[in-house]
């Protein structure tokens, strides 16, 4: 017995089979037929599409062949003694699960290939209980989305994808609706999965000619703008006084000239970590608008941190000159 659910909409219906207490409670009907019409797959895995409420539900069922014989594998060695072939019933018997070939027949059995015909498929009536359990205006083919993030915090594993298949849906909303309808409800990311997107965009899109980052770990990450001096300072350096040097060795100096400074213009952690801002995490009314959140704050965000700054002149670093924008 097939237990179907449907969600019924202006032109069409949405079905599935609904198992219950599963891991996967929706299953597509694929190779059934619904009213005598196959389904159509639906961008959501389990459903299908019909035009009217399921009335009658049929499966092709594969028939067993028939027909079996021994037939030889070189035809030139037919002679009186050794037919062309000979039925499996006349030339075996039937020994539980295996045939076994009779005692006259033993010595030419490796002469012989088993060969049968094949019965074509019939189509079968499948007892189901329907039950259209929501109505609603169109089911919203939601495209879904996907965002790099770093795969660990060692750089040479590479980066993942963060998909639709990784939101947090509501508890309410699941027990209420089914799988296909939820992307049309709120959901979320943590704020553990809205600092990697954020963290791997930043790191992908900064230029880093104007800006540098100077905390990356799973824990906080820290952009610092570089702005150009107003005028270059020079300065001196003692090149052999370093914190890897054993001994002091005999001072040498070298001149040297800053040409721009840094300040922090953005900083993030996904818990509480020091002084650093707990980025929230990003919200939507629906998957497109979650979506839409997602990518408005990361475009808006690296236009701020790629904007080209200046030391003001007469401020003298204490102040810098920013763009129209």
């Amino acid at each position: 017995m097939k237990n179907l659910i449907g969600i019924k909409c202006k032109d069409k219906y949405f079905v599935s089979a609904f198992r219950s207490g599963r891991y996967k409670p929706y299953t597509s009907l694929k190779g059934y037929l619904i009213n005598g019409k196959t389904p159509i797959e639906t961008f959501q895995t389990g459903w299908s599409a019909i035009e009217k409420e399921p009335k009658r539900l049929q499966q092709y069922a594969k028939q067993p062949d028939i027909n079996y014989r021994y037939v030889l594998i070189d035809e030139t060695m037919k002679s009186d003694k050794i037919p062309l072939e000979i039925k499996q019933e006349d030339a075996a018997y039937k020994d539980g699960y295996d045939w076994v070939w009779k005692d006259e027949y033993k010595t030419y059995r490796s002469l012989y290939q088993l060969v049968t015909d094949k019965q074509s498929d019939t189509l079968q009536d499948i007892e189901f209980e329907y039950e259209t359990v929501i109505e609603v205006k169109e089911v919203k083919d939601f495209k879904g989305f996907a965002y790099d993030i770093a795969k660990s915090n060692w750089k040479h594993e590479g980066t993942i994808k963060l998909t639709e298949k990784n939101v947090h849906y509501q508890m309410i909303d699941k027990i209420v609706f089914p799988d296909i309808l939820l992307p049309g409800r709120p959901c979320s990311l943590s704020q553990k999965q809205s600092f990697d997107i954020v963290r791997q965009y930043v790191k992908q899109h900064v230029n880093y000619e104007v800006a540098s980052i100077t905390s990356d770990y799973d824990f906080c990450f820290t952009v610092k703008k570089k702005i150009p001096l107003s005028e270059t300072e020079q300065y001196r350096v003692d090149v052999n006084n370093s914190w890897f040097q054993k001994r002091k060795r005999k001072p040498k100096f070298e001149t040297r000239y800053k040409r721009y400074r840094e300040i922090e213009c953005f900083n993030m952690a996904p818990k509480p970590y020091e002084s650093y801002r707990i980025i929230q995490g990003f919200r939507g009314k629906d998957q497109e608008d979650l979506k839409n959140n997602i990518d408005n704050y990361c475009k808006k965000l690296i236009e701020f941190i790629n904007e080209q700054v200046s030391d003001c002149p007469q401020c003298k670093g204490r102040g810098v000159i920013l763009n129209e924008s």
